[in-house]
């Protein structure tokens, strides 16, 4: 009598320190992560935020910059430009000729910031408190400052345009003050400080970036750098973000399609690989993006947005692990943060959706009362051969059984804390429907999470949706099969 053969059990890797692929097709990756970063080999919340200064709930959010000068944040909502002070008290100093499109601020040495709205610059003296019109022949765009002078593109030129040294009221001084952009045929977008190279200076076009250096010269400061130029120029000035030693933007050329480019001046590279670069050139309005950098909690992250309806994406890509992840909001939407700045050591931000301040913090494990949804989307799990091989189980190690949050705003619904599970056997062209496990009860910290059942397939991903009003780490699991 022949004796039947059982079954072998093995097992195989479960990856659930993801990040966001974007393969190219399903087949090749389905990867992705929402709402969630790695930090410390672990997969942890991305930050929760909470309302903090209501302006006007149906305005509209255009700029908002933190002045170390006066200590405060200055905040465009529509056509009226706002002070807040460190008891995040608004106060309302002037308003500007228009009210929609992005607004860049800065500020110099004399106590003069400057706003630039597309039409006009403004003054606003921080000692004196008065506001005006400065003096400009040309249409303005993005605005810095740099050793004593406000710098801006000359929209539809191929110019950029210095103000005064130390006066941004007048930009038509003595002296050529004018710059050109000269490796190609172009208009200048952008004139942007490179973060650690005092007087460096990098000037974007619609298809190339130079460098050019503050020498000193007398009839106009600024040299090109003539051995360095960028072959990318800029999509959109609202993309450009700077912080530590880096410029990073959405980048474009005439062979090239949207890709996210970062620059230290020395180095100059891309940060998105194909897939997202597949994802970036299958958008329907790429140039209707916004992008800023900042550092929480060690992480130095980029987040870009892309609000079109067609589009409704925000990736942030981690300095740190050199990797993307998504965000989205509580209704799987982009993410609602538009722009943002480091005050009252926190960081605050203007949204899309109206003409408030919100506070960006990981104090905060939802947003503005509302369930964050916190998603993995693990990579594909096949063997070498592709043959079929029957998962007898899941399993994976997370932190349970901790205590809600004291919220001060409670969610809209109470969740009992779980994770939903769902699977795909076809490439990740579809998934099952979910299977809920509710999460051990306050006290019970037992770590390990298993699920068993998922019956016979050549091919497995597994979806995994977490429920709860507090925090989640989670870390790499297993996967048992039966052969």
């Amino acid at each position: 009598m022949i004796k039947p053969i059982s079954p072998t059990l093995n097992t195989l890797p479960l990856k659930m320190l993801c990040s966001t692929v974007f393969g190219r097709y399903p087949k090749t990756s389905v990867e992705q992560v929402f709402n969630m970063i790695q930090s410390d080999g672990w997969m942890v919340p991305f930050a929760g935020h909470k309302m903090v200064v209501n302006i006007d709930n149906s305005g509209v959010a255009r700029e908002v910059y933190y002045s170390t000068k006066l200590n405060k944040i200055v905040m465009v909502v529509n056509n009226i430009i706002y002070l807040i002070n460190s008891s995040l008290i608004a106060t309302r100093v002037a308003s500007i000729d228009t009210y929609t499109g992005d607004v860049f601020i800065d500020e110099n040495e004399a106590n003069q910031i400057a706003i630039s709205d597309k039409k006009n610059i403004y003054i606003l003296n921080t000692v004196s408190n008065v506001f005006q019109k400065a003096v400009i022949g040309f249409i303005p765009g993005y605005l810095c400052f740099q050793d004593g002078y406000f710098i801006c593109a000359d929209v539809g030129t191929n110019q950029w345009q210095l103000s005064n040294l130390n006066n941004g009221l007048i930009w038509l001084g003595a002296g050529n003050t004018v710059g050109l952009l000269q490796t190609k045929p172009d208009n200048v977008v952008a004139t942007v400080r490179l973060p650690g190279h005092g007087n460096h200076l990098l000037v974007m076009g619609g298809t190339v970036t130079e460098l050019w250096v503050d020498v000193g010269y007398k009839l106009f400061p600024y040299q090109r750098s003539s051995g360095i130029n960028i072959d990318y120029g800029c999509l959109n000035p609202a993309t450009i973000a700077s912080g530590d030693e880096f410029v990073v933007w959405l980048g474009i050329n005439e062979k090239s399609g949207p890709v996210i480019m970062v620059s230290t001046g020395g180095e100059t590279k891309r940060i998105s690989n194909d897939g997202i670069d597949f994802k970036l050139a299958a958008l329907t309005n790429p140039s209707y993006a916004y992008g800023f950098i900042y550092k929480q909690d060690g992480h130095l992250f980029y987040q870009i947005t892309f609000p079109d309806p067609e589009d409704n994406l925000t990736l942030l890509y981690d300095f740190n692990t050199q990797k993307f992840f998504t965000l989205c909001d509580e209704y799987m939407d982009y993410h609602i943060a538009k722009r943002i700045v480091y005050f009252n050591n926190s960081y605050y931000f203007i949204s899309f959706k109206d003409g408030n301040l919100y506070e960006l913090n990981t104090k905060y494990t939802q947003y503005d009362g509302e369930e964050i949804p916190r998603v993995i989307v693990s990579d594909t799990i096949r063997l070498p051969d592709s043959s079929p091989f029957i998962v007898n189980n899941i399993t994976f190690t997370m932190e349970q059984g901790m205590p809600e949050p004291d919220l001060s705003d409670p969610p809209s619904s109470v969740t009992i804390p779980r994770v939903d599970v769902s699977f795909s056997i076809d490439g990740g062209t579809s998934f099952s429907n979910y299977f809920g496990m509710d999460l051990n009860k306050v006290t019970n910290k037992r770590n390990r999470l298993i699920k068993w059942g998922f019956g016979r397939c050549n091919e497995f991903i597994p979806q995994f949706r977490f429920w709860n009003a507090g925090r989640m780490l989670v870390k790499d699991g297993i996967v048992s099969i039966y052969q």
